[in-house]
């Protein structure tokens, strides 16, 4: 078990874990990418801004931008020729130039214009194009060093004509033209109030890609200690819960295997630590289920033993005739009807005491009057209390309906009446009297005995507890036994009060 359940539990932790720190890296992958590219646009925002900014008051930058666009209209003009599908005419002309846009690049040694456009890429930290508000002609740092006629994707042409409108956009349209997947951020050139052109500024996303891949790898190495770390944790805690779950495993075998002194020892307040505690108990209570199941039968056998050594005795007299004369026959047939009548009483005893106590038995209840059953009782020990000229007092007020059984309800009272009438003198009361108290009712019954000594009255309702004096010589010491079963399944619960000479008093009571 103890391997099964640690190695379950460290797999449940693992795959809890697992999943947990995948759901975990793939969120953070996705908003650190998206947080990323957003930080990165804010910056080449700032710096195309301030680049628009500061170029109206760069003399290189007023030369550019307010240079005539005659060298784009001879490449144009050149272009239209070569260019396939492309007409000679004037037509084919206004179409191009309706569509068509020209790139001038710079890159010749010791050219103002080259040196100033690389100027702008390093103060950008990106590749700068310039366009200029009055012409289709762009602007930039380039190793052609000549001007290209090129078309634009659509989305980038919307950029530029957003932008030479007043507005700061980005857009990644410039990908296909800058031969990496990139991002461009454009801002107007204000000049003496006027937007005579744009900043465009690309940056490759390959760099900000690489940041991410090493964002991610650092959280993926993160993870794994973390999973680790947690491995381990997790292999300690397992230890923790399957420590005591083994200790309780051998105190159960141990009470399987007969041993019921065996104790958990486990202190903890939590669930396990009532679980432990509910085994000691069920040990403690089967040791002492233990203790008076061997109690009940060495008196049983004391019981049962008394009556048959008289019982044989007497049949040995009589089998080999030593008795003398009839008188001491008829003696010895006396004494031995009188061993039989107290086995089967006690036989009787016993098996109503065991259908009692068994939990399958059930008693035949119905709505009743407890004060009818009890007063029935009385009834049938006036009889044998007439016998002592004991005179049965009740004093009963008003009905007690309860769900009860009829029979066994008069049989609680009846063995409550046995005992008052066999220890009570002769010429003496009982009284049986109806209580109604705050926390319900309750029946009671007292006499005027020779009472019961106080170190007994906590066992007067065990089995075999029994006075062997001569007013209970035929007495099994079960009846209070039985008496105190009944009232159990009756929900109530029997009680009693005894001083020595002054008698006793048992009290049914309903709470």
């Amino acid at each position: 078990m103890k391997q099964s359940l640690l190695k379950k539990m460290l797999l449940y932790f693992s795959a809890v874990l697992l999943l947990f720190s995948l759901l975990m890296g793939t969120l953070f992958s996705l908003l650190f990418a998206r947080h990323s590219q957003e930080v990165h646009q804010e910056e080449m925002q700032k710096r195309a801004l301030a680049l628009a900014a500061a170029i109206p008051a760069m003399e290189e930058a007023t030369k550019i931008m307010q240079s005539e666009d005659e060298t784009y209209t001879d490449t144009y003009s050149q272009s239209t020729e070569l260019l396939p599908g492309r007409g000679r005419g004037h037509h084919g002309r206004m179409m191009h130039q309706s569509q068509g846009w020209c790139r001038r690049q710079y890159s010749e040694p010791n050219n103002n214009a080259t040196a100033f456009f690389q100027q702008l890429n390093e103060l950008g930290e990106g590749e700068v194009w310039l366009v200029s508000a009055g012409s289709r002609m762009i602007r930039s740092y380039g190793a052609e060093n000549k001007d290209v006629l090129t078309d634009l994707p659509p989305e980038a042409e919307e950029l530029i004509v957003e932008v030479l409108q007043g507005q700061s956009v980005h857009s990644r349209a410039f990908s296909p033209l800058l031969g990496t997947p990139s991002i461009t951020v454009a801002a107007p050139i204000y000049q003496n109030g006027q937007i005579s052109g744009a900043v465009l500024l690309h940056h490759s996303l390959k760099n900000m890609e690489k940041s991410q891949w090493q964002g991610i790898r650092l959280l993926g190495l993160s993870l794994l200690l973390a999973l680790l770390l947690t491995a381990v944790l997790a292999a300690i805690l397992a230890r923790h819960f399957t420590r005591p779950l083994l200790k309780m495993q051998q105190t159960a075998r141990a009470f399987a295997s007969g041993d019921l002194t065996a104790r958990t020892g486990i202190r903890q307040q939590d669930e396990i630590g009532q679980l432990a505690a509910d085994l000691d108990t069920l040990g403690t209570e089967l040791q002492q289920s233990r203790t008076e199941r061997q109690d009940f039968l060495t008196a049983i056998s004391h019981e049962l033993r008394t009556p048959l050594t008289v019982l044989r005795g007497t049949l040995e007299l009589l089998w080999q005739d030593l008795t003398s004369t009839p008188e001491q026959k008829s003696r010895c047939q006396e004494q031995a009807l009188s061993s039989l009548a107290t086995l089967e009483r006690l036989v009787g005893d016993l098996l109503e005491l065991t259908r009692l106590q068994n939990p399958g038995f059930l008693l035949q209840k119905e709505t009743l009057d407890v004060k009818e059953a009890f007063q029935d009782a009385v009834r049938q020990m006036q009889i044998m209390a007439a016998a002592k000229h004991i005179k049965i007092v009740t004093e009963f007020h008003q009905p007690q309906i309860i769900e009860g059984d009829y029979g066994r309800l008069r049989q609680l009272l009846v063995i409550l009446l046995d005992n008052a009438v066999k220890f009570s003198p002769e010429e003496t009361s009982i009284t049986v009297a109806q209580e109604i108290t705050p926390q319900g009712w309750q029946f009671s019954v007292t006499d005027q005995g020779c009472g019961i000594p106080p170190e007994e009255l906590s066992h007067i309702f065990d089995k075999f507890r029994t006075s062997r004096g001569q007013e209970n010589r035929q007495g099994t010491g079960l009846g209070l036994a039985i008496a105190q079963e009944i009232a159990q399944r009756h929900g109530l619960r029997l009680a009693c009060e005894s001083q020595i000479d002054q008698g006793s008093k048992f009290s049914i009571i309903a709470e």
